[in-house]
């Protein structure tokens, strides 16, 4: 599966963890805006994506129970990335909002 390479690999690039593909769990939502919380997406990032959106988040704890989890809002017709935000033990590190 796609993302779940992607993950991997990010993982390994950027966070420098190596993560087995069997490793990750995998799931994926349809989310209306007031159902997201502004930690996992905040709000001027969200008033940019559709609403509803569809939310995938890929996630591995690591050898010293760290939680990492991405998560990704893809465009349901054509699967293109629109937004990604990357969480460790429950808080946001890194996001990246891909519409203007």
């Amino acid at each position: 599966m796609f993302h779940i390479d992607w993950f991997v690999g990010t993982m390994k690039k950027t966070f420098h963890i190596g993560v087995k593909n069997e490793d990750v769990s995998y799931e994926a939502y349809d989310f209306h805006h007031e159902d997201l919380d502004d930690l996992l997406i905040p709000a001027e990032h969200l008033e940019k994506l559709p609403n509803p959106l569809l939310f995938e988040t890929l996630m591995y704890v690591d050898d010293e129970s760290y939680e990492w989890i991405a998560g990704v809002v893809l465009e349901e017709g054509t699967r293109n990335k629109l937004y990604e935000v990357w969480i460790k033990n429950g808080e946001p590190i890194v996001y990246e909002l891909y519409v203007n």
